[in-house]
Parts: C-alpha cells; sequence; structure tokens
C-alpha cells in the first residue's frame, strides 16, 4: 500500500511540473548557451561585415575587429582601443564589470592563440573574451538552472 502511495506521489508531481522534469535531465550543451552575453560590437562595423557575411571562424571577426579600430595590423591587438571599448560597454551593461575586468585580464593583458588552422588574432581575443565572460557571468545573466 505504501508503495502505491509512493509511486503515486512521484508521478503527480512529475505530471504537474513538468518542467522540473526537464531541467532534471543531464545536457551536454555548451556552457556558453547558459549565460546571456549581450552584443559586444557596435552596429557600424557589424553592418559592415554582415552584407555579405564572410565565411570561416576568423573573416568576420577580423572584420569587426579591423572597422572597429581594435588592431593595429591583421596580427597585432591595439590593447588601448579594445580594452577601452570593453570598460565602455561595462558601463552601459550594468552587472558585467568584473566580467569585463576578467577579459582584459585574460585575454588583452596576455598573448592569447586559440589554435585555428591559421593565425588569427581578433578570433584569438575574440574567443578568450567570451569564455572570460563566461567564468564571471552575471547571476542576472545566467540562463541555466
Amino acid at each position: 500500500m505504501y508503495l502505491i502511495f509512493l509511486t503515486f506521489c512521484v508521478v503527480s508531481v512529475v505530471s504537474t511540473d513538468p518542467l522540473n522534469f526537464e531541467r532534471s535531465k543531464a545536457t551536454l550543451k555548451p556552457l556558453s548557451a547558459c549565460c546571456d552575453i549581450p552584443e559586444l560590437g557596435h552596429t557600424k562595423p557589424l553592418n559592415e561585415c554582415s552584407n555579405p557575411k564572410l565565411p570561416g571562424p576568423c573573416d568576420d571577426v577580423q572584420c569587426v575587429f579591423e572597422k572597429s579600430g581594435f588592431l593595429k595590423d591583421q596580427q597585432t591587438l591595439n590593447n588601448e582601443a579594445y580594452k577601452s571599448h570593453l570598460r565602455s560597454w561595462a558601463e552601459t551593461h550594468k552587472g558585467w564589470s568584473n566580467s569585463i575586468e576578467r577579459a582584459i585580464e585574460d585575454c588583452v593583458e596576455k598573448d592569447v592563440r586559440q589554435y585555428l588552422d591559421k593565425p588569427c588574432k581578433a578570433y584569438d581575443v575574440f574567443t578568450c573574451t567570451g569564455i572570460a565572460m563566461l567564468k564571471k557571468c552575471p547571476d542576472e545573466a545566467w540562463k541555466c538552472a
């Protein structure tokens, strides 16, 4: 009798709260999907590099970095310009200051390499920035249970 009652309770909880059941499932979704990082780029360079969108993991990011003034040349980051942009961005996106400082420390102050098939400083720095921001994702931007 006790087993029947327990079974009824479990079935009732699962059937009345299917979202709770879904949240308890394991997943291999990348953690980056859990942190809702707002767009980091300015509209003008993003639009200029989107029509048409350039192929590959490097070309579109390289284009945006070049048009934004974040590169001195194809393989040299303009550290001051990128830091200034990130800090300015953080001023208009409350709660992200710790993430931005982590990105500056990990990705601007150090020479990073993400190891694409070809060297791509913009991709290296941008990917590092996303990872650093993910590590310091503000609670209000975290969307995975």
